[in-house]
């Protein structure tokens, strides 16, 4: 009689199944294909591909082949693994001590896939993401925390760094450093600039603000890059300005109150987080500057309670779905087998239309 595999840990347990198949003879010489692989074992695609990749690098079978079956290779069963080590959790290394509850619903596939593995997805927050040499208290985070991957979110240049050297199971859900080769999946924040540049300019502003974090990272850069791209099509005369704050409410004041006190201020205003779209609209009241007819506002980032605004903001938002499933793949992979094979992609935003971009004003010299 054959042994299925169960529900919990089911990557490993299909594993376990086809070895026990392989020593017993009830699979030699060649493996079947996939799909009457699927159906005998009643798993998905994913989860058999994951487990032939176990099988693979165990030497358990050869390397697939375009077009051919895959061989089984002549070995003794492997030792099993303690079970302790195929239930360890995934840790989600954040400088925040209660995550964003847009972050939260994007890492809800995660969730439930491992929980599906007899995995937890544990949150972690640090005091070590200002160091700029984090090494020691890294090599102590990861003998305390024993995890089957890291998901690393908003972390500095040294701590994705010091991650891809050692080689550990990591991804990122935030842009890479240059030079930082680890899996990751972001949102396309350079795309998402560009088109919301170029309704701006469409509207006839020349001066755009953006507001970002007062640490220089990738994404920001990224959504530099974009705004600048369509800045370059006013045939030079669109100019960015940059403003930076430490992400409390009293810097983004301080940051609005430079930007409107400038000789030649922006007329629209580009933010790179939620929390600033905030405390800008209650500026703005306070000093009775009208949407959009003073100012234009763009959001690169989203979140649930937009929908409250009025006048209703124009923003970016990704799928989450889409988000969601993209992570948890690379996630689970990275998790059941060490690596992930899937390519690192950049997901498109979408724009929600709002009434807050609207022809530049024309402001005295």
């Amino acid at each position: 009689m054959e042994h299925l595999p169960k529900r919990s840990s089911l990557v490993h347990e299909t594993a376990a199944t086809l070895k026990e198949w392989i020593s017993t003879g009830v699979l030699s010489e060649m493996l079947p294909g996939e799909l009457q692989l699927k159906q005998r074992l009643g798993i998905g695609r994913d989860t058999l591909r994951l487990a032939l990749k176990l099988l693979t690098n165990e030497g358990w079978v050869a390397p697939a082949a375009k077009g051919l079956q895959r061989r089984v290779l002549a070995k003794p069963p492997l030792p099993p693994k303690p079970a302790d080590q195929d239930r360890l959790p995934v840790t989600f290394l954040s400088p925040h001590r209660i995550e964003h509850r847009v972050t939260l619903l994007e890492m809800e596939d995660t969730q439930i896939r491992l929980a599906e593995q007899g995995r937890s997805l544990r949150f972690l927050s640090p005091d070590i993401f200002h160091l700029k040499h984090p090494e020691r208290q890294l090599e102590r985070l990861v003998q305390v925390h024993p995890s089957a991957a890291w998901i690393l979110y908003i972390t500095s240049g040294p701590i994705q760094r010091w991650f891809a050297q050692q080689g550990l199971p990591a991804f990122l859900y935030e842009w890479p450093f240059p030079g930082v080769n680890l899996p990751y999946v972001v949102s396309d924040w350079e795309t998402a600039a560009f088109h919301a540049g170029l309704q701006l300019i469409r509207h006839g502003h020349r001066i755009i603000g953006i507001f970002e974090y007062e640490e220089s990272r990738p994404g920001q850069v990224a959504e530099e890059q974009g705004l600048q791209r369509a800045l370059a099509t006013a045939g030079g005369a669109g100019r960015l300005v940059v403003f930076k704050d430490d992400r409390s409410p009293l810097s983004v004041a301080r940051a609005l109150d430079l930007a409107f006190g400038l000789k030649e201020r922006p007329t629209a205003l580009v933010f790179t987080r939620a929390t600033q779209v905030l405390t800008c609209y209650s500026w703005l009241v306070s000093k009775g500057i009208r949407i959009p007819t003073d100012v234009s506002l763009v959001a690169l980032a989203n979140d649930l309670w937009y929908s409250e605004f009025y006048p209703p903001l124009s923003y970016y938002e990704p799928n989450m779905k889409v988000f969601s499933r993209d992570i948890a793949q690379r996630v689970l992979e990275l998790a059941n087998t060490g690596s992930v094979t899937r390519k690192s992609i950049k997901i498109p935003l979408e724009h929600v239309p709002g009434t807050t971009i609207g022809p530049a004003p024309h402001l005295k010299g």
